[in-house]
Formats: C-alpha cells, structure tokens, sequence
C-alpha cells in the first residue's frame, strides 16, 4: 500500500502518470501537469525535484541525458517498478475520493468499505 499524506494528491502521482505516456524532462512534465489540471496544479521546480530525485533513489524511474542543440537534457522514464507503484498511488487515490465523495454527498457512495 503507498503511503499516505495530507493532500488530496501526491506530486508524484502525477509525475508518474504523465511518465507512463513518455519519457521528459523536467521543465516538460511541469508544463504538462500544469496544462492538463488547467493551471491548479503548477509544480515549483524546488518542490518537484526532491520528488523526482526520491523517485529515482527508489528505483520508480531512471534519467538519461541526451543533448538538443548543445544543451543536456535530463529525460525521465518509468520503469516497471514505477508502474506498480503508479498502480498502488492510483489505487490510493481513487479510494481517497470515493471516502470524501462519501462524506461531502452525505453518503451517496454506499459501496465504499
């Protein structure tokens, strides 16, 4: 079971499921996070890189350098270890909603456990 937090989502929730369509780097998955929440989600490069970086330490994803117009780029790929662990954050996740969806539409969703 992933672990949980304060937050309705976790960062790298979302770094990973943008990850599972291609490899990026990291200006390119801030951009596409924050266009495909509409702008409510936009990731400071000093809060995303400690996630990518602990991403990386527990084998989720791995980084590979390749140079476009004399300049490096760090691209980001997930790995299978990584899918599992997307599987498990998605499954926390929808969980999540399903419990507070319970509580905001005074138990609407009867199906929860």
């Amino acid at each position: 079971m992933a672990k949980y937090s304060n937050y309705l989502f976790k960062l790298d929730l979302l770094i990973l499921s943008v990850l599972k369509h291609k490899d990026m780097y990291g200006y390119e998955l801030s951009k596409v996070i924050s266009e495909q929440t509409n702008g409510y989600v936009v990731p400071k490069h000093g809060t995303m890189y400690p996630v990518i970086y602990k991403l990386i330490e527990d084998g989720y994803i791995t980084s590979h350098t390749i140079v476009v117009k004399n300049k490096a780029r760090v691209y980001y790929h997930l790995e299978d270890e990584g899918k599992e662990y997307l599987q498990q954050l998605v499954e926390d996740y929808d969980n999540l909603v399903l419990q507070i969806n319970n509580i905001v539409h005074g138990g609407e969703n009867n199906d929860s456990k």
